[in-house]
């Protein structure tokens, strides 16, 4: 049986904090899985590339382009040093043609990811700057249960507010004040998914009757 060791030396591949694996509009002819490390997936929007999600071990990206040979749909950059595992095109329908598990995930997490590229795709061109951290915020405490915590550094990258930082500070000020969540240094605490949504209802109803 081979073993995990001869697979990452075979096949894996190391990336820097910063290296793209690839960019949005490549040719796409590998998929990768993750061993070790964290890579982020990225968008380009009219405000510059921003990060739509961010990948850890165990994870998977590059399938579509493998499927359908189009161009890379978004880029991929590592976050931190990573190790992945590189699979070209035999190599991947091998695996598809011996594994159901790995066709079935495979198609379940395209799905998913789809999904979620779509709603932050969504929140990163709207010019709401409070939907764009409220729904970011939703996702995250959706994603990873009440009470989960979120950086304030991946909040900026998830929201495309880098230049905007005090706009940023002032509703996350306004946020903790109304008890959603509670900042702690860089770390936002999201207290719970029902308080993200009423107060989304909240934002909803003074947009409604014209209030700033």
């Amino acid at each position: 049986m081979v073993t995990e060791d001869e697979i990452i030396s075979q096949y894996g591949k190391k990336y820097s904090a910063g290296d793209y694996v690839f960019k949005e509009g490549d040719p796409g002819e590998e998929m990768f899985i993750i061993h070790k490390g964290k890579i982020n997936i990225t968008k380009m929007t009219g405000d510059g590339e921003k990060t739509l999600v961010t990948l850890g071990s165990g994870d998977f990206f590059g399938e579509m382009a493998v499927i359908d040979k189009a161009p890379r749909s978004a880029g991929a950059v590592a976050a931190e040093d990573t190790i992945c595992v590189v699979l070209n095109e035999d190599l991947f329908e091998q695996q598809m043609q011996r594994n159901a598990k790995i066709v079935k995930k495979i198609m379940k997490n395209m799905s998913a990811r789809l999904r979620a590229m779509n709603e932050q795709l969504q929140m990163l061109t709207t010019k709401d700057y409070n939907m764009r951290v409220v729904n970011t915020l939703l996702l995250q405490v959706n994603k990873s249960g009440e009470g989960s915590t979120i950086t304030l550094d991946s909040l900026v990258r998830q929201t495309g507010m880098d230049e905007n930082r005090d706009k940023l500070d002032e509703i996350l000020s306004a946020m903790a004040k109304a008890k959603v969540i509670a900042v702690s240094g860089d770390s936002i605490l999201v207290s719970s998914s029902a308080n993200i949504e009423k107060y989304k209802q909240y934002l909803e109803m003074k947009k409604a009757f014209g209030e700033s």
